[in-house]
């Protein structure tokens, strides 16, 4: 399988989970062999994987108040760049990031795959939240900036998401990305064991300098970096854990 961002030809890494992941040859880059589309994000991302565990959420909605601040940290960030303008966030779920935005005085847009987080955003929170998916969004709006948030390892076509990226920003936009990073401490010395492989949900594993060359190739500069602080539930981690590594 020839790789999502460069299209040059890959190696075998490891297998896990019964899938095989390897790493592109020329870009370094590492992903899972399978081929995903439109209908691989509707079943991956149904309604299960919110209250179902595994590599998903035991209760999505039991971290709403700690998305919420999640999103409004984010904003706190995005203000040393730039005035709170219009904002697409991808993979928003039910929007509690979203929502944290547009506290902060963001015109929030989210873009989520599953159709009943998408309808909850808009019918419990009010909400601007489409449902789709970024490689294929349709609109003729553009944004001052676009956030990622725990997104870019679940797309199923990152190149063309990216290039998405680049004719929905405005000029100047800015692109937010929170990843797993697949070159950190933690991830080498767990190797295949590193509890982000996890497929079939997640589908590639960047490194930050990997994922900051691509994306110079389309553009864009490099302004902050950084390792956040982040929480999540006890059930949520107890979940993680026994989906990677059983009881």
């Amino acid at each position: 399988m020839n790789c999502p961002l460069c299209s040059s030809p890959s190696v075998p890494a490891f297998e896990t989970k019964g899938y095989q992941i390897v790493d592109c040859t020329v870009c370094g880059h590492r992903f899972a062999v399978i081929a995903a589309d439109e209908n691989h994000v509707a079943e991956v991302y149904g309604d299960e994987y919110f209250n179902g565990g595994g590599a998903g959420y035991s209760d999505y909605f039991a971290e709403r108040e700690m998305l919420e601040k999640r999103g409004e940290m984010y904003a706190e960030k995005l203000a040393k760049f730039v005035s709170p303008g219009r904002l697409l966030d991808v993979g928003s779920a039910a929007g509690f990031i979203l929502k944290g935005f547009a506290n902060a005085g963001w015109t929030a847009t989210g873009l989520e795959p599953n159709q009943s987080m998408a309808d909850f955003g808009r019918n419990e929170l009010g909400l601007d939240l489409h449902c789709g998916s970024l490689e294929t969004f349709d609109t003729k709006d553009r944004f001052s900036a676009v956030s990622m948030i725990q997104v870019a390892a679940h797309l199923y076509d990152p190149a063309s998401a990216f290039r998405r990226t680049t004719e929905l920003l405005e000029e100047d936009g800015l692109l937010l990305i929170e990843t797993w990073n697949r070159a950190s401490y933690s991830a080498r010395i767990l190797g295949k064991h590193w509890h982000e492989y996890s497929p079939p949900s997640v589908l590639q594993w960047y490194s930050a300098e990997g994922l900051t060359e691509y994306l110079k190739g389309l553009g864009f500069e490099r302004l902050a970096l950084g390792r956040k602080k982040k929480k999540i539930s006890g059930d949520h981690a107890k979940s993680l854990l026994k989906y990677r590594l059983g009881d």
